[in-house]
């Protein structure tokens, strides 16, 4: 039967035999810029005086420029030549642009800058078609659009402004106006935050307010966000507008763990990709699993001993959701759940137990009288909104004789908070109030759902006498799970 894994190129590489190398990050400095252009040379102008920088051209003519800063190294030479990138100090560098008006070259250029051990990669390209082709590489692709709108946006007071020094324009540090009518005015930081971005700053009226986690978000606010290029714009509207996101705001990748190559799982997360418009799509397994010398791309790379041992390489690919199938049910309960229950501990994005009931239609989130709960409720209608998907929200309520009337009390709030939050939505949400254990309560409900969004505290303990029902909910629903642990 053929192979599934034929739509991505994108892929993790890790060797678990070879020695892990040392982190040269930290000792590599400065800047080395390829084309001396009308590009390379502003590049060149802005920040020579700031690090060390070297600027290769193969015209000789161009490098003696009035305009070139005097600070600058300057290199004659083919810069697809790795001889030339390695005489020019690519090797020991922090960062690489290549920004000729050839595409072909600036891609080569990059490739080897890549291979050499440069963690800042950017590469300009004329054709946006070949952005895929840059980013397969492990280099940010900046096309012409997208410099002209940094710059314009650089220049626009208002709704969002980008700073052009920090990341070449590509929006490492945003400022937006939080908009009226945003979902995210009233909730606080730590309510709407991730790791992947920081809120660094909100200016309100003429203010400088340094935010902390209780610091509540409010309408005309200029709200400064830090964090990664590819996830920063989406977080920016999320903020401006409160639109949905789903998974962006966690990370900028989909990561299968599969080591089973099941086709289900696979067409489940490669449809949260498409869905979202990710590009960076991994594929592990674990080491040891027999892989076909002729496997299509992406071919599965090993990131781990065993099948109980789930890897730091394949969190640090800061997945927007981590995709997973879900163990299977046997006379003696359920099988290979163990590595799951290190990686919900570990992972600061969602986590997806696939058991390939996409797409999702109808997602049943439980809700309490807890903070957990809100946490999956507003997950549950970020993944609802983007997908186009109805919301039950379930209820489950200790029995009358056992709680009295606290837990009609309890109820009541609930439904009111629910409506409540159904109404900033702009959201219809289907409500049921149940009795009974609610796992099993959960469970039952689901065979109507295509997916059970479920939140829980990290860290959280498993004992007889005080459940992780969160876990236990995610391990044993009949559809596929999207469970987020948070501190």
């Amino acid at each position: 039967m053929p192979s599934p894994f034929g739509r991505y190129d994108v892929h993790v590489t890790a060797d678990i035999h070879s020695e892990l190398p040392a982190d040269v990050s930290a000792t590599r400095s400065g800047l080395v810029v390829l084309g001396a252009g009308a590009t390379g040379l502003a590049v060149v102008d802005r920040i020579a005086h700031i690090v060390d920088v070297t600027l290769i051209d193969k015209d000789a003519s161009r490098l003696e420029s009035s305009l070139i800063d005097p600070g600058a190294s300057l290199l004659n030479g083919d810069g697809t030549s790795a001889l030339v990138l390695r005489e020019a100090g690519v090797h020991e560098a922090a960062s690489f642009i290549a920004c000729t008006g050839d595409d072909a070259a600036n891609i080569e250029a990059s490739r080897i800058a890549v291979e050499l051990g440069v963690q800042s990669v950017i590469c300009r390209l004329a054709d946006a078609k070949r952005k895929a082709e840059v980013m397969a590489l492990g280099a940010q692709p900046v096309t012409g659009k997208q410099a002209m709108a940094g710059a314009l946006l650089a220049r626009l007071p208002g709704v969002v402004a980008t700073t052009s020094e920090v990341g070449l324009g590509q929006g490492e540090i945003l400022q937006v106006r939080v908009m009226p009518g945003s979902l995210v005015i009233g909730r606080t930081l730590a309510e709407v935050a991730t790791r992947e971005y920081l809120v660094a700053a909100i200016y309100r009226g003429g203010e400088l307010i340094v935010p902390h986690g209780d610091t509540a978000v409010q309408a005309g606010d200029q709200v400064l966000l830090v964090g990664e290029p590819e996830t920063l714009r989406a977080i920016a509207d999320y903020f401006r507008l409160g639109g949905a996101q789903f998974p962006l705001q966690f990370g900028r990748s989909v990561v299968l763990w599969d080591p089973s190559d099941d086709k289900r799982t696979f067409d489940e997360a490669q449809w949260i990709a498409d869905l979202a418009g990710i590009t960076r799509f991994h594929r592990v397994v674990p080491y040891g699993t027999p892989v076909p010398p002729d496997a299509p791309s992406p071919t599965p790379v090993p990131l781990g001993p065993t099948q109980v041992e789930l890897p730091d390489p394949m969190l640090a690919t800061k997945p927007g959701v981590l995709v997973i199938q879900a163990p299977t049910r046997s006379l003696i309960g359920l099988q290979d759940a163990q590595p799951l229950r290190a990686l919900y501990d570990r992972a600061r994005s969602p986590v997806l137990l696939s058991r390939g009931t996409h797409p999702y239609r109808s997602i049943l989130v439980p809700v309490g009288g807890t903070a957990t709960s809100w946490h999956g409720l507003d997950l549950a209608i970020d993944v609802a909104r983007m997908m186009g998907a109805r919301i039950t929200a379930l209820h489950c309520t200790q029995p009358q004789f056992i709680g009295g009337s606290l837990g009609a009390e309890r109820a009541s709030a609930v439904v009111e908070k629910v409506e409540t939050v159904a109404a900033l939505y702009g959201l219809e949400l289907d409500l049921k109030v149940v009795e009974g254990n609610p796992v099993r309560a959960v469970a039952r409900e689901a065979k109507d759902h295509e997916l059970v969004v479920v939140a829980r505290r990290r860290a959280q303990p498993d004992t007889y006498f005080r459940p992780d029902v969160g876990l236990r909910v995610a391990l044993q629903v009949p559809c596929s799970a999207l469970l987020l642990s948070f501190d």
